[in-house]
């Protein structure tokens, strides 16, 4: 490596540093055996990023870790055998280099369903949203979803986006009449203006468009309570997602991934976390895990 190089490493390893000093007490320090821990996080790639879930698993000790973008058709043997040594059963669905969703978790499952057999042509198009329950005492039903990107406005991903995330609220309202529900993942849209760093970088832009805006509040609506801006407030700031480079360090992000739950369960919520200490390594995903403590009783 030339000097040049060392110097430019060396400045990104500090402004790393500096970011993740101001965020530190945002990242679990380590498990909550007294609690149910549930952690979201799109990997932006299972295989590029098996290190950092093993470091993430064993540090933070989640029960049920719901996965986004795994990019994967099949969870590689590397993985089954690192999950299967931590204690966790993993339910995933995917198809070559795009998207992929699962659920991974200590707690036993049942009743495990993905994209491709929820017949509705937008829930089963492409492998975004893996279910399951989950036997705790009171069992819940989990859900890790993918929301489409959008693309651009005038795009027909655009209106694909609109048309999912209405056919994952009819399917959320039909869960909720069974029992608990918790749903994860990259939503895709930032709820409001306080969760970007500054609405005039996302003018004709989607992701803040008051269509998306309202599918995801319609979700919402339908019985979910949003368990990270409860325990922190609508107006907190929380970014979850940051595009590589300088937007890191200078907090240049979005709430983007969020955690939500019936409403009973949302009463249970004890705190959430943003895990910085992963987003804040080397060759991270532009996500940072979301996690949520909920009380067992």
């Amino acid at each position: 490596m030339s000097s040049v190089s060392a110097e430019k490493a060396a400045a990104r390893l500090r402004r790393r540093e500096e970011a993740l000093a101001l965020r530190e007490t945002m990242s679990p320090p380590g498990p909550a055996p007294d609690r149910l821990r549930v952690a979201t996080w799109n990997l932006n790639s299972l295989r590029a990023r098996l290190p950092a879930v093993e470091r993430f698993i064993e540090r933070a000790r989640p029960d049920v870790l719901l996965l986004q973008e795994t990019k994967t058709s099949t969870v590689s043997e590397a993985a089954i055998e690192l999950f299967g040594k931590h204690g966790y059963a993993t339910t995933h669905v995917g198809a070559g280099a795009y998207n992929g969703v699962g659920v991974v978790s200590r707690v036993p499952i049942r009743d495990a369903r993905s994209s491709g057999e929820f017949n509705n042509e937008h829930l089963d198009r492409e492998p975004r949203l893996a279910t399951c329950v989950v036997e705790t005492p009171e069992p819940i039903r989990v859900a890790s979803v993918y929301v489409p990107h959008g693309r651009k406005i005038d795009h027909w991903h655009f209106e694909y986006k609109l048309a999912f995330l209405n056919a994952l609220a009819e399917r959320v309202r039909e869960w909720l009449a069974d029992g608990h529900v918790l749903l994860g993942g990259d939503v895709n849209v930032a709820p409001t203006n306080s969760d970007i760093f500054h609405p005039d970088a996302f003018v004709g832009l989607t992701h803040v468009t008051p269509h998306e805006r309202a599918a995801l509040q319609a979700l919402l609506d339908v019985g979910l309570v949003d368990v990270d801006a409860a325990v922190w407030g609508a107006e907190a700031r929380r970014f979850t997602w940051w595009n590589h480079g300088f937007n890191y360090p200078r907090n240049l992000g979005m709430r983007i991934d969020l955690l939500a739950a019936d409403a009973a369960l949302a009463q249970r919520v004890a705190t959430t976390w943003i895990d910085h200490l992963e987003r804040g390594a080397e060759r991270p995903s532009d996500h940072a895990a979301l996690i949520a403590d909920f009380f067992t009783t």
